[in-house]
């Protein structure tokens, strides 16, 4: 069983708090250092919770014949750069964390991350997750090129460490994914099935996958960022403007609050109550009936009336026209009411 609740930092994560929305800046910043600092910023200052870099050794996670070798060879930051960028982030308050492979493993946890991020191309590096988790922070998985068997499997595995503070993301690694092919249905399915924290990585164009992931229970969204929607190469055609990416968020937020609980109490001091008071309507009483008897359809009706005080709810005095006799003679045009029935 996956943890319920936990901790990214100071960001509360589980079914009943607020999703944590993610700024991927992945590659975007191209390798320039400074355009990183300011995108940093500028994400965090656009509502990201969480900022996400995309750190790669393209000596040994790339063959040197396939394009992401090249392209990861052209933006790649040193060490003494990375930790740079980690420190102005401490600085500034704003929780960053990377992607990573095996080789820069011991670099990132002398870094203390917040949390860890395991990307869909990873997924199925069983051993190197299995080292992540011991350090005990919260895990996120991306099930981008992943079967359902492969999460199966994978998900069993991991179910006996110690580490229990997972959660998993749906995604399609399709750059852009089509809104008529990411089946956001899955993270309800996913979230039933494991019992685990679900979220949405979103590739996207634009802000309506994103927002309507929440009503199917996503908990962590992740959506690119960038400085230029309309900047070719990289990311940045799936990618929000620090203004789009507000937008984003704040649509994001006002969906949280539509959603609300699946609670279906009426509190009767609230002024909601009172509202609906004013359009409910009482079981009305359409002749004289003497006491003793059960009634029949033909004895009331349900009104509307003026009264203020006597409305009954219909799960507690339903049973009761049904079952009992009332204990005393009502007049034509009574409210019916609880105390006039036997108990």
């Amino acid at each position: 069983m996956f943890n319920k609740s936990m901790k990214i930092s100071n960001l509360k994560l589980s079914n009943k708090d607020r999703a944590i929305i993610v700024a991927e800046i992945g590659i975007n910043h191209e390798g320039n250092f400074q355009k990183c600092l300011k995108m940093i910023v500028k994400a965090k200052n656009s509502g990201a919770d969480l900022i996400k870099l995309q750190i790669a050794d393209p000596q040994t996670d790339y063959s040197r014949n396939s394009k992401s070798y090249q392209v990861f060879q052209s933006v790649t930051f040193s060490k003494e750069e990375i930790f740079k960028i980690y420190k102005f982030a401490k600085k500034n308050k704003i929780k960053l964390f990377s992607t990573f492979g095996r080789k820069n493993f011991d670099f990132f946890k002398k870094l203390d991350q917040c949390c860890y991020k395991i990307s869909s191309s990873l997924f199925n590096d069983f051993f190197f997750i299995k080292d992540i988790l011991k350090i005990g922070k919260p895990v996120i998985l991306s099930t981008g090129v992943s079967e359902l068997k492969d999460i199966d499997l994978f998900l069993n595995l991991i179910r006996k460490e110690k580490n229990k503070k997972l959660a998993i993301l749906h995604c399609r690694s399709l750059y852009p994914a089509h809104l008529s092919k990411l089946n956001l249905s899955r993270i309800s399915y996913l979230k039933s099935k494991y019992g685990i924290i679900t979220g949405f990585s979103d590739h996207s164009i634009g802000i309506d996958a994103a927002v309507a992931s929440i009503h199917h229970g996503a908990k962590i969204i992740e959506k690119h960022f960038t400085l230029d929607e309309k900047k070719k190469g990289f990311d940045h055609r799936i990618s929000l403007s620090p203004k789009n990416f507000e937008k984003m968020v704040k649509s994001i937020r006002i969906n949280e609050n539509m959603i609300g609980t699946p609670g279906y109490r009426i509190d009767e001091n609230s002024s909601d109550f009172r509202q609906i008071k004013k359009i409910s309507r009482n079981f009305v009483t359409l002749r004289k009936l003497k006491k003793r008897v059960k009634l029949s359809k033909n004895d009331f009706s349900l009104m509307r009336t003026s009264s203020k005080t006597n409305y009954s709810k219909f799960h507690k005095i339903f049973p009761k026209i049904l079952d009992k006799k009332i204990i005393k003679n009502l007049k034509t045009g009574s409210i019916l009411k609880i105390n006039d029935f036997e108990k």
